[in-house]
């Protein structure tokens, strides 16, 4: 059985094979476009000048943070 090719097994090599490459270069193509983003703190779209907050310092999330940790 060693000698006869295995139509499945030749099939997941080249699929492995086919995924590095393709995960290769959506790699290359992430990191030449990386250097044009803003950094996350300055995320805006639109006209609008204004910064985007996530996060508020407020008694509820004090709260929320005493009892998580």
């Amino acid at each position: 059985m060693d000698t006869q090719e295995n139509p499945r097994r030749r099939f997941l090599v080249n699929a492995g094979k086919t995924t590095v490459v393709a995960a290769t270069a959506g790699m290359v193509v992430s990191s030449a476009f990386a250097s044009e983003t803003k950094p996350a703190g300055q995320t805006v779209r639109g006209k609008t000048n204004k910064v985007e907050i996530l996060y508020q310092k407020t008694a509820t999330w004090a709260d929320y943070y005493k009892r998580a940790y």
